[in-house]
């Protein structure tokens, strides 16, 4: 039961050699408790989320896994909570899952599902067609976007799983295919999410995209890569996050000795925050635009 959140079935009761009255016996001292038809907790164990998900997909199953926001919410996603619990079944017919979202996936497949904090989740790729269905395309583009930044999914996987379930009816599927078909960085993966939202701020602003992570040769050889530049104007855009720049003395040093060679090379440096990328993404795109062209109006 410990590999399972505390969780067993009463298949897997009889399996191991439990009477059907020693598990209701169980049940009635109040050992197990009855969390789903069929699925019982042990009282040893404190319900949690995760294993309300785990019970979900057990009284669902076969096939069934966490899927949708649920299955963002274990993937991760900076500033994204899921509480609720929501699952998805191949079979056809109701079963009673009280406090549960259930949706009907019949082209769900053993090859979209794998183990993720012991619970039966869909793949990364699998889990942003689902999104598109039941969330915002805001949201399903900031989640598709950090997932590639921190290689939790890839392009390729992405274009797959609008391949595999293209004409299928599903709604999610136009979505996840008109942002990828509509990424300002194509098919190049930016290493953080508000990395990849400042080409997207300077595309929507109408200013010209930069090259991402140019490499350019500082002081004695060293090769400083940029996040953005536009190596015709020696132009180069810095986004800074403030726990990785700031995580340590050596790290803060480094920047800073970094910043004064390219400005010793002759390039000027923008640098935005997360919060300016976000609130105040028209002054980015503003003072971007002036730094090409100061002539460009304010």
């Amino acid at each position: 039961m410990a590999s399972q959140h505390g969780l067993v079935t009463f298949a897997q009761a009889r399996a191991a050699g439990m009477s059907a009255d020693q598990v209701q016996r169980r049940a009635a001292a109040g050992a197990w408790e009855r969390v789903h038809v069929g699925v019982y907790r042990s009282a040893e164990h404190p319900p949690t989320w995760e294993s309300g998900l785990l019970a979900a997909t057990l009284a669902l199953s076969p096939g069934a896994a966490a899927s949708h926001r649920a299955a963002v919410g274990l993937w991760g996603l900076h500033g994204f909570r899921a509480s609720i619990v929501e699952v998805s079944r191949p079979a056809a017919g109701r079963v009673a899952c009280p406090g549960v979202i259930v949706h009907r996936a019949p082209d769900l497949r053993p090859a979209h599902v794998c183990l993720k904090r012991g619970v039966p989740v869909t793949r990364p790729a699998r889990t942003l067609v689902d999104l598109g269905a039941v969330a915002s395309p805001s949201l399903v583009a900031k989640c598709m976007e950090e997932w590639l930044a921190d290689r939790v999914v890839a392009i390729g996987s992405l274009q797959d799983a609008v391949a595999e379930h293209a004409g299928k009816g599903r709604r999610g599927v136009g979505v996840l295919r008109r942002l990828l078909e509509t990424r300002v960085l194509g098919d190049l993966r930016a290493d953080s999410g508000v990395e990849a939202l400042l080409a997207q701020v300077l595309a929507r602003h109408g200013v010209p995209v930069p090259v991402l992570h140019h490499e350019v040769r500082v002081g004695r050889g060293t090769v400083a890569e940029l996040d953005y530049a536009y190596p015709h104007a020696r132009v180069a855009l810095e986004v800074d996050g403030y726990g990785v720049h700031l995580r340590s003395r050596e790290t803060f040093e480094h920047d800073r000795d970094r910043q004064n060679e390219l400005e010793i090379a002759g390039w000027r440096v923008l640098r935005f925050t997360s919060h300016a990328l976000k609130h105040e993404p028209a002054r980015v795109a503003g003072q971007v635009a002036r730094m090409l062209d100061p002539d460009h109006a304010a």
